[in-house]
């Protein structure tokens, strides 16, 4: 298969539009079509699906998305190794992090490996730990943190840190009234959570058996923004950590309770037992960890561990 259509594949898909796709590659939309089209024809599979607003992967175009998206990662991080000349280590690491703890560690991150690792180019992901898991089985990414991950044969875990799940809602909202909240109170409530898998949907289905009751009505949201957005417009609770509305607690448009009993969620580094590009992985891991460790110091509200790997 062609590189050259095999990029404006990943284009179109990542824009979901063929004219949008075409102009941020800078070439005209005709172009675009005819690679693509080509390439169907050598897979003998329709790759995308269109619609009145642009286009959808198929199906086959989805396996391929995926495949190439590895393809292409491989392809950079062995450009960046050629082209580096520092004495240190060279190539490209792609990185997925939860929102939250991403608002906390990715600054100083960026800044230590700007120093440390002038060679490494870094690529950040950022989305709920069912997804960073999707990427790491899929080969997405190299590195992970994820909240409790599920243990995965081939795959290292590390716990960094620890951090406690809070109810957030309005400041005023009697479900907060307490200054506690309760596994039974919750299920009764209308809460804004992100899909299946997640750890709080797997903490509230515990929960929701424990009861016996059916599961309360709530809002599917897998963006944190979205989610703290309409927190703040009182459209339900949600379970968040601490250091995920620190900021928004500080400026009074949201407030937390601790569960009883507490409830907490470990934060992991997750990666390949074997990490194909180990050289070039590892010290990236190595930094991430003092980065947890020096966060925790400078106030992020979560408390650090010095755990040992498991599989």
């Amino acid at each position: 298969m062609d590189t050259r259509a095999l990029r404006y594949f990943q284009v179109v898909a990542e824009y979901g539009s063929y004219s949008r796709g075409a102009e941020w590659l800078r070439i005209s939309q005709p172009a675009v079509s005819r690679q693509i089209r080509a390439l169907e024809d050598e897979l003998g599979r329709k790759l995308f699906r269109r619609h009145g607003h642009g286009v959808t992967l198929t199906e086959a175009g989805r396996i391929l998305l995926d495949r190439t998206q590895s393809a292409f990662r491989t392809l950079e991080q062995a450009r960046s190794e050629i082209r580096g000349a520092t004495a240190g280590p060279s190539g490209a690491v792609t990185l997925a992090v939860p929102p939250a703890a991403g608002r906390w560690l990715m600054p100083p991150l960026a800044e230590r490996m700007a120093r440390e690792l002038p060679g490494v180019q870094l690529r950040v992901l950022g989305g709920f730990s069912g997804t960073i898991e999707d990427w790491l089985v899929r080969g997405r990414v190299d590195l992970a943190l994820a909240h409790d991950p599920l243990p995965r044969k081939g795959f290292r875990i590390v716990p960094l840190a620890r951090e406690e799940v809070c109810l957030v809602g309005l400041p005023d909202a009697p479900a907060l009234a307490r200054g506690f909240a309760t596994p039974a109170a919750v299920a009764k409530l209308p809460l804004i959570l992100p899909g299946r898998p997640n750890a709080s949907r797997r903490l509230l289905d515990a929960w929701l058996a424990e009861e016996g009751g059916a599961p309360p009505a709530r809002l599917e949201v897998d963006d944190h923004s979205v989610i703290r957005a309409l927190l703040r417009a009182g459209a339900g609770f949600a379970l968040l950590t601490r250091g995920g509305f620190a900021r928004e607690a500080q400026r009074g448009e949201l407030a937390g309770v601790p569960f009883r009993p507490r409830v907490q969620w470990t934060l992991a580094l997750v990666g390949a037992a074997e990490p194909g590009e180990p050289e070039v992985v590892e010290p990236v891991a190595a930094l991430l960890r003092r980065v947890v460790k020096e966060a925790v110091r400078a106030g992020w509200p979560a408390r650090a561990l010095d755990g040992a790997a498991r599989s």
